[in-house]
């Protein structure tokens, strides 16, 4: 195991948080570079890709979730100094998260023209869908190994090894997309499927170099389980966090596939605003997960060492730095918005529409960083059941309807989508942070059901008392004969 020079539950926010932003802004570059290189083949190959990227958020959400549980698990057990189960906490979360990656590539690579079908997409726009799709399918199991790795890194407080992957993830992406939707230097000329090639072989590349980091260079033990009683009890503490946390981004995933499903309703300009205008919101976003990231790995190691005054400090001063982030990046998009959405499109009236979308964005990033940062905290301290459930329900029973009702009952189209998911963020900040402020977190952490902490009862202290006295009696009647002796 590594030394640690500094316990990572003392280590500055920033010095964590830091590397995660430059981590998530090289995987925002990859976002935009693939928008950009498929807005140079059509607006309609860059709308029918993005129609289908919520398939591949379900993905990403199961992949992160179980990112996010392994490494808090991994964190409390490094917190409380119990180094030993370390290792076969690692090697469960890469035996769950190959399993996951398996199941979804099968899912993909079957069933790609089915989901291009259920976006409402057809002809040429449906085929370059299902094209993309079935490619990028195949090397989904790659990417769930990936997250595996960084977990690994995450919870060790190493995010500056996570953010060099991703940067070496970037360079190989975008050269390939170079190469392969063209055909440059002799490689084949495969158009929306060479950018599906150039993510999956970008995957590959970029979970090489983290293997190597923590295998060869920091030396990190996995230990993958030898039986199926010891696996299920490994991997028991990060599904029991990961489970119920996953209901919630998998009801964000299915609900933005159903309000893009009423986008495509509304036709190609809206849905390519909509790619456009996620693509540059993106870099608030990822500074939310940044600073989420951060005060997450540092909440579980203050839990795992029992340090919940110390705990709440750091989630307090994580909101702060987060809402702060987030409206520069967004009054920043909003200032520059015209010569931002001229990097994709010279559709002027896609210029207009994404700028009322930034509008509302300023509410809905907002109400997102209190979310982010609020409920990975919860997450961290086992309490991801209560969070998951609030999610799921407000989801589907009021920002998926009230998306539809003034999006297209109202006919405000877009912007009304863009609204009702924004009133959600807001509503289920609220609702996290009245959860944090209840306490109940205190009691939901993995020591505090394996090391039960509790004053003696009765019963205890009355057995306590009855050894004292029964020792001192036989103290007093085993010192004559000492004296005797002497």
């Amino acid at each position: 195991m590594p030394k640690t020079n500094q316990s990572v539950a003392d280590r500055s926010l920033l010095s964590l948080t830091w590397p995660i932003f430059i981590d998530l802004f090289f995987i925002f570059m990859i976002n935009v570079t693939d928008a950009w290189f498929l807005s140079r083949i059509s607006d309609s190959a860059a709308a029918s890709v993005g129609a289908v990227m919520p398939i591949l958020g379900i993905a990403f959400a199961l992949y992160s979730t179980l990112h996010q549980g392994g490494s808090s698990v991994a964190s409390q057990r490094i917190g409380a100094g119990d180094h030993k189960k370390l290792a076969t906490t690692y090697g469960a979360l890469f035996i769950i998260l190959l399993s996951g990656g398996m199941f979804l590539t099968i899912m993909m690579f079957s069933f790609a023209p089915t989901f291009a079908q259920w976006m409402g997409l057809n002809n040429d726009m449906a085929s370059m869908a299902s094209i993309y799709l079935k490619t990028i399918g195949m090397g989904t199991w790659i990417l769930a190994i990936r997250f595996a790795a960084a977990a690994v890194l995450t919870s060790q407080g190493k995010t500056h090894w996570n953010m060099w992957s991703t940067f070496v993830m970037t360079i190989v992406n975008i050269l390939f997309n170079y190469l392969l939707i063209d055909g440059k230097f002799g490689f084949p000329a495969l158009g929306v499927q060479g950018v599906a090639y150039a993510s999956v072989i970008a995957w590959a590349v970029s979970l090489c170099f983290t293997l190597v980091i923590i295998i060869k260079h920091l030396k990190i033990k996995i230990a993958l389980p030898s039986r199926w009683l010891l696996f299920k009890k490994d991997s028991a503490p990060i599904l029991k966090i990961s489970m119920p946390s996953v209901l919630e981004p998998m009801s964000w995933q299915l609900t933005q596939i159903l309000m893009t499903v009423m986008i495509v309703t509304m036709g190609e300009l809206a849905l390519a605003t909509r790619i456009y205008s996620f693509n540059l919101l993106f870099t608030a976003i990822l500074y939310g997960f940044a600073v989420s990231s951060g005060v997450q790995i540092k909440v579980a190691h203050y839990i795992g060492a029992k340090r919940f005054d110390d705990a709440h400090k750091q989630l307090i001063l994580g909101l702060k730095l987060g809402i702060a982030g987030a409206m520069f990046f967004v009054f920043t998009l909003l200032a520059f918005s015209d010569q931002l959405f001229a990097i994709f499109t010279d559709n002027v009236d896609i210029w207009s529409l994404g700028k009322l979308i930034l509008l509302v964005a300023i509410m809905g990033e907002f109400g997102r960083s209190f979310n982010l940062i609020v409920g990975s905290s919860l997450r961290a301290s086992g309490d991801a059941r209560y969070v998951s459930i609030v999610g799921f329900v407000l989801m589907w029973f009021i920002a998926l309807p009230l998306a539809w009702l003034l999006g297209l009952h109202y006919a405000y189209g877009l912007v009304g989508i863009w609204l009702a998911t924004s009133l959600d963020e807001c509503i289920r900040g609220i609702i996290a942070f009245k959860r944090w402020n209840s306490g109940k977190w205190r009691t939901k952490g993995v020591y505090a059901e394996e090391i039960p902490v509790h004053d003696p009862s009765l019963n205890e202290r009355i057995d306590c008392q009855e050894a004292n006295d029964c020792r001192d009696v036989f103290n007093q009647a085993s010192a004559p004969q000492q004296d005797t002796k002497n």
